[in-house]
């Protein structure tokens, strides 16, 4: 039989794993992700500094004080740092008495009208008034918040506990511009809302487990759904933006300029002006049936904004109790890839604060996000294990068996001459398991192809898989092509 020749150049579709096989480009992958026309191997994650505690990471913030100074608060269980622009110095900033949350405690912060207030939804109220000294509290502030954002110039708090009770469903928003005023009179500067479910027929008080603000409004989200309100408005009303779509834990919701994302019990989310849409189709069974119900709560999200990515960081069913996997949506791409995650916080650039991403980990490990060709972890260098795999391909011929001579991989241009290695998978039936190759190296920059003729079975239906498991072994592919022969019906 005369030798086919097929080639793919549309390598950036993302990861899909909802749909048949035969109907993605990319069938299973970890460790990749996409930009335009490329698929790369994810970059890696480089030692910044370590805190001199060592305690777990729980929350980062970065901002551009007053003074025009960039800093970075660090937030552990009962100590707070304080770090300069390039990580460089820190100081103690730690409030008397000490933060007494733990791992499921949940670090907010916000800036209103310029002044850095935090809390961990356990203690009381932070704020941060002079950067030579340490926090203080809030004075007249309840007495603590679960969730806090600023809104206008307002500092903005539910689920809080004041005057000896507990009031998961309310609301309630400072005076403009003096976050200690939380007096309600007859001026309305200051105010209180409890949300409330009046179309059950129950009237029960919601829960509200998390924030965001998104210029003069904010999303509440809470057991039942996600609710919104315009801080513009001078009598401010409340209502349900969205149903079916309560998210999974405290952390798991990000902004990208006008636009919220989340990960909710059933999907991911996001939303703009109150319009709520899901948009995990593509990996979504993975996502529902592999992630951990026992750990849902320390589920994080954040922007990775230098590749325009959002990251959804959740524990599965191969983790103990922190999230082990992302999955990352491309906005800008509008695809899906999936990664490992071995850190338990990440704090989101700013181009005005730090250039870049920095993550935390239960080592105490402030890291560079996607920096270098490798992972880091406990002091010490890993390889990443990055794989993509196409799906189930037929060449338009399902009936007929073929068998695979030659594989070449398209790699972009690259300085170093690093390793991948390539498989090719065969079967006769779709139900039927792959029965795969031994590994192929391809040197990017040197080999013109990787050589099969020794794989001699042949199936029905072909994969590839490219992939590396090496210290120092980037790659990024525009396209591969493969060289096969057509056989028989059998």
């Amino acid at each position: 039989m005369p030798v086919k020749y097929y080639a793919n150049m549309e390598l950036d579709k993302g990861i899909i794993t909802q749909l048949p096989s035969v109907r993605t480009v990319w069938a299973f992958g970890r460790n990749v992700r996409f930009k335009p026309g490329y698929v790369y191997k994810s970059p890696g994650k480089s030692i910044i500094t370590r805190i001199p505690s060592g305690y777990p990471i729980r929350a980062m913030f970065s901002f551009v004080g007053t003074d025009g100074a960039v800093r970075t608060i660090v937030c552990c269980d009962d100590v707070i740092y304080s770090y300069n622009s390039d990580f460089s110095s820190y100081s103690t900033i730690t409030p008397s008495p000490a933060p007494t949350g733990g791992e499921d405690n949940i670090w907010q912060f916000a800036l209103v009208a310029g002044l850095p207030v935090i809390t961990n939804g356990k203690d009381r109220i932070w704020k941060w008034s002079s950067y030579a000294g340490a926090l203080s509290v809030i004075t007249d502030s309840p007495t603590y918040a679960k969730n806090l954002s600023s809104c206008m110039h307002r500092l903005v708090v539910s689920n809080v506990s004041e005057d000896g009770y507990t009031y998961t469903g309310r609301i309630r928003w400072s005076e403009v511009s003096r976050p200690e005023n939380w007096t309600v009179d007859m001026t309305n500067k200051s105010g209180y809302m409890d949300l409330m479910q009046y179309d059950t027929g129950v009237g029960a008080h919601q829960n509200i487990k998390a924030q965001i603000a998104i210029g003069n409004k904010i999303y509440f989200f809470t057991e039942r759904g996600v609710w919104l309100t315009n801080f513009a408005e001078p009598t401010k009303g409340f209502y349900i933006a969205g149903y079916e779509a309560e998210i999974i834990s405290r952390r798991a919701v990000c902004r990208v300029d006008n636009t919220i994302f989340w990960a909710g019990k059933k999907d991911f989310f996001s939303a703009t002006d109150g319009a709520v849409k899901p948009i995990g189709m593509p990996i979504r069974n993975d996502y529902l049936n592999y992630r951990s119900s026992s750990y849902l709560q320390r589920a994080f999200s954040f922007h990775n904004r230098n590749n325009r990515e959002v990251w959804f960081c959740v524990p599965t069913t191969l983790s103990t109790d922190t999230p082990d996997t992302a999955y990352i949506y491309n906005y800008e791409m509008d695809n899906w890839s999936i990664s490992d995650v071995n850190f338990i916080s990440a704090g989101e650039s700013d181009f005005l604060a730090l250039p870049y991403e920095i993550v935390g980990n239960q080592n105490g490990d402030i890291l560079k996000l996607d920096d270098g060709d490798n992972d880091y972890y406990a002091g010490a260098e890993y390889p990443l294990t990055g794989f993509i795999e196409t799906g189930d391909m037929a060449f338009n011929a399902p009936d007929f068996t073929k068998k695979i001579s030659d594989v070449m991989a398209e790699p972009a241009p690259q300085t170093d001459v690093t390793e991948m290695m390539i498989q090719v998978g065969v079967k006769n039936r779709l139900s039927d398991d792959i029965r795969w190759s031994d590994p192929v190296p391809f040197s990017l920059g040197v080999s013109d192809f990787a050589d099969f003729n020794h794989f001699r079975k042949d199936g029905k239906y072909i994969r590839l898989r490219f992939y590396s498991d090496q210290l120092d072994t980037p790659w990024t592919l525009a396209g591969y092509s493969l060289k096969y022969e057509m056989g028989g019906t059998r």
